[in-house]
């Protein structure tokens, strides 16, 4: 059985709509956790490299996670 281009071309744009959707869940709720970072009050440099390497561990944690799923999943 052959799918025709138009049924194509709206499973692709409804897959790509969302995927678009996530990638905005995703950028804001990392925007969230940098936003945190920024309002804290912190007292020398060291403190708030503390904090940015504790985020930027968490999302290469994530990262290695989501890439760990792809592959089994292929």
């Amino acid at each position: 059985m052959e799918i025709n281009e138009k049924l194509m071309r709206e499973m692709k744009k409804k897959i790509d709509l969302e995927m678009n959707k996530k990638e905005i869940e995703v950028v804001e709720h990392w925007k969230k956790e940098l936003d945190v970072i920024y309002r804290k009050r912190y007292e020398n440099l060291s403190s708030i490299q503390v904090d940015i390497k504790g985020l930027m561990e968490r999302m290469a944690n994530r990262a290695a996670i989501l890439s760990r799923m792809v592959k089994e999943a292929m």
